[in-house]
């Protein structure tokens, strides 16, 4: 799967800052995206220095794994990247974006923003991801997807665990959701080792997969 990698150009010390915003598609559950800024002071003269790490706002389903520095210093004429990494939650139903804000500032001068709007598309089938891990213990995730039938309408949606005879263990979901991208976890910590069947079945759709419990 791509990652998504955003590059934008901030000249410092410039009088005109473009402030328009920029929307990519992304899906969820994509890791390792990265935003790079590049930073330049376009100064002959003029040591700058950043004193406030740059910030991120309005962040719902990003998880960000960067350690930026608490002060960027630049030098005349220097140009600097500075690299955020970030994972893209799964878990987030029928969630239709994010919005990442960057500011830059000396406290002083100056004062930069430049806005991200990350587009979550909505799934176009039925999905049932194999759990993670697997094998596992005693906790474990279960995904999948639902695509968008009709407009606004909810889908019934059962999610239930079976022994490998066929015996009801637990159901983890069992209610009406909107088409998205959806996570449970399943903790096992109360049964024996051994193989596991799961089942989603969202409308007319049924999947099953296996899973394997070692204690």
């Amino acid at each position: 799967m791509k990652n998504l990698i955003i590059t934008l150009l901030l000249i410092i010390l410039l009088s005109i800052l473009n402030y328009a915003q920029n929307t990519y598609n992304v899906k969820p559950g994509v890791k390792n995206n990265q935003i790079v800024l590049e930073l330049k002071n376009i100064s002959e003269t003029e040591q700058i220095s950043l004193t406030k790490p740059l910030q991120r706002r309005g962040l719902k389903h990003i998880i960000f794994s960067d350690n930026i520095e608490e002060t960027i210093v630049l030098n005349p004429s220097e140009t600097k990247e500075v690299v955020y990494r970030f994972d893209v939650d799964y878990n987030i139903g029928n969630a239709e974006a994010d919005t990442i804000e960057f500011l830059i500032t000396d406290n002083k001068s100056i004062y930069l923003t430049k806005q991200f709007i990350l587009q979550y598309t909505l799934p176009t089938e039925y999905k049932l991801e194999q759990n993670y891990p697997n094998p596992f213990n005693p906790n474990t995730k279960i995904r999948y997807s639902l695509p968008q039938e009709a407009r606004g309408e909810k889908q019934e949606v059962s999610l239930i665990v079976y022994d490998i005879l066929g015996n009801k263990v637990t159901t983890l979901v069992n209610e009406q959701k909107e088409a998205g991208y959806y996570e449970t976890k399943f903790n096992a910590s109360q049964y024996a080792s051994g193989v596991y069947i799961y089942r989603l079945q969202a409308g007319s759709f049924v999947s099953t997969k296996k899973m394997l419990l070692i204690k």
